[in-house]
């Protein structure tokens, strides 16, 4: 039996983040990823991991925004165990950290939600299922994403 897998990007999917202001300021800004607010939600996410399936891989400028991003999680996702989460560096492949870090191949009982379709896009083709994030201020241009989309953090449980 092959065990399912949750990976969840956290800015803009799980993290309530405004990219407008948050260029500028994320890179100097320290304890900027530790004050954002969560989507509503997140209470069911947190419940889900305690079964051991959700794992977080997050994009990060550099280890004080690593340091934040942790900061966040303790706050909002104390069930997802520290060995199940990841930070990478802007503009990696997310896939290919994962694979790296667990020594497993990415398979369809993979899945990863995250707001940015090349996230997707690149996870789909390593060959997980991908679930594209919905909210107002995310990349809503779902013409180039073909795939499973996500409004509501509740129903995460029932889509995988």
């Amino acid at each position: 039996v092959i065990m399912k897998k949750i990976f969840l990007d956290l800015d803009g999917t799980v993290a309530k983040f405004n990219v407008r202001n948050a260029l500028e300021r994320f890179d100097n800004e320290i304890g900027f990823f530790a004050k954002l607010g969560a989507y509503k939600g997140i209470e069911s996410v947190n419940e889900l991991a305690k079964s051991g399936i959700v794992y977080i891989i997050s994009a990060s400028p550099n280890i004080q925004a690593d340091n934040d991003k942790m900061i966040w999680i303790n706050k909002y996702l104390p069930n997802v165990p520290l060995e199940n989460i990841t930070m990478c560096r802007v503009g990696e492949n997310k896939a290919k950290i994962i694979e790296s870090k667990y020594s497993m191949s990415i398979s369809q009982e993979c899945y990863l939600l995250d707001d940015y379709t090349k996230n997707l896009q690149e996870w789909v083709a390593n060959g997980g299922t991908g679930i594209k994030r919905l909210t107002s201020v995310a990349d809503n241009s779902t013409g180039k994403w073909q795939g499973l989309i996500l409004k509501d953090l509740t129903e995460l449980a029932a889509m995988v």
